[in-house]
């Protein structure tokens, strides 16, 4: 193999290895999103978080299960009971946040209302006028549509969760 297919071939896994990680801490923040609810198995923890995302994303159980067995080796959920009646694999266990899962959870939180907005103007907002521009009128006309109908339930979320103008 010359250098330069060797060369490309240590970009592309680099760029498949900065993905994966971005699934994963995507994942791990969806996962104590969900704790944070309540105790939950990890067959439920996939369910919220595909009904979360309106069917786009349902992570892989071969993911998430070496998530949560990491999450509680770094002490950030604890085992919350385990349930053997009816269940075909012999048990499920819940898990629930520690304390130090919800400090990470706060810092999460955190950090993304502070980039988020940006981010989103960035990546969504300024992109439909590049949109326009290109001719695609009626897709820009859809992101539109799909984002507004996004920010009238973002706000009425926000709303419920910061009463009195805390927001």
């Amino acid at each position: 193999m010359d250098r330069a297919a060797v060369s490309d071939k240590k970009a592309r896994a680099r760029r498949v290895e900065g993905g994966s990680r971005l699934v994963r801490e995507t994942l791990r923040a969806a996962v104590l999103r969900v704790l944070a609810e309540g105790p939950s198995h990890g067959y439920q923890i996939l369910k919220k978080i595909e009904e979360a995302t309106q069917g786009y994303w349902r992570p892989t159980p071969g993911t998430l299960y070496p998530l949560l067995d990491q999450l509680e080796r770094e002490g950030v959920i604890e085992k919350a009971g385990v349930e053997r009646s009816n269940v075909k694999s012999g048990k499920r266990i819940r898990y629930r946040l520690t304390e130090k899962g919800w400090r990470e959870l706060a810092s999460i939180v955190l950090t993304k209302a502070r980039i988020r907005p940006y981010y989103t103007i960035f990546q969504v907002v300024d992109a439909i006028g590049y949109l326009r521009g290109a001719g695609l009128d009626s897709e820009a006309r859809e992101a539109c549509e799909t984002l507004r109908r996004g920010i009238r339930e973002l706000l009425e979320r926000l709303d419920a969760s910061c009463p009195g103008g805390e927001a």
